[in-house]
Parts: structure tokens; sequence; C-alpha cells
């Protein structure tokens, strides 16, 4: 009996170890602060990308394709001082997807970002309706490559 709470406790100490060290940031990396500047599930855009925008010319290019999302403002406008950054999940079928850019870091050469991806289960009764997923998030000005 005293051996399998030890061995339970060890399980439950290693399990909580493992989650801990999940949360950190990679190794050589630091954590960019980020501001989300819109989220939405219906871009025009139906494939998956990832845009980075730098200049006010990029901005109104991308920008014209996100205005046909509910969740659009007229008054969200582009900054020379930041790096705005889009993911795209692409064109479904159902509602029920999403995308999310949780956390950025910067490496020495590139800045990462560590996106979810949410899917609707298999089975699961979902309305259906063309659904492209996005995600708008600015950074402090950089010119590093992005990668997803």
């Amino acid at each position: 009996m005293k051996e399998k709470i030890i061995f339970s406790i060890s399980i439950a100490v290693i399990l909580i170890a493992l989650m801990f060290l999940t949360t950190l940031p990679p190794k050589n990396a630091d954590t960019i602060k980020f501001d989300t500047v819109l989220i939405g599930e219906y871009s025009g855009i139906s494939e998956k990308d990832i845009f980075v925008i730098n200049t006010k010319e990029e901005w109104n290019t991308f920008i014209g394709k996100i205005k046909n999302d509910p969740e659009y403002n007229e008054n969200i406008d582009f900054d020379e001082k930041y790096t705005f950054i889009a993911v795209t999940m692409g064109e479904n079928q159902t509602k029920g997807y999403s995308i999310e850019i949780k956390e950025v870091y910067e490496f020495k050469d590139y800045v990462k970002l560590y996106i979810i991806q949410e899917i609707p289960c298999a089975g699961c009764d979902y309305e259906t309706k063309i659904t492209r997923p996005f995600h708008i998030i600015k950074i402090a000005k950089t010119y590093k490559t992005i990668r997803r």
C-alpha cells in the first residue's frame, strides 16, 4: 500500500514538472509582448498563411481582405511603430474552427509564433457555414523573418 502511494505521488510530481516545463519559452528565445488587433471567423482569405505587414500599403491591401468579418472595425489603423502579423487558417465548411497566436518568441535571427488551432470534434453537430478564421496581432517593429 505504501509503495502505491509513493508511486502515485512520484507520477504526480513528474506530471506537474512536465506541465511547468511546457510553459517555459524555448531555449535562447525571449518572449515578445503583443496586442491582439482583431480575431475572427470570416476573413476573405481562403488559404492557410501568415502575413507580415510593415507598411501602410501592405496594411491597406491586407485589410481589404478582412473587411467582410462582422468584427471588423473601421477604426483599426496602421501604425508605423509596429509590425502587424496575421495568421489565417484557411477555408472550412462549418463553424467550430479557430486560430489564435498564444505566444511570440524572438530568437537571434527570426521571430517564432506559437499558434493554437481549434477544430470541431468528429461527429459534433456544427452549423454548416463557410468560415475562414484569422488572428491579427501587433508587435514592436521588426524586420526579422516571422515563422509559424
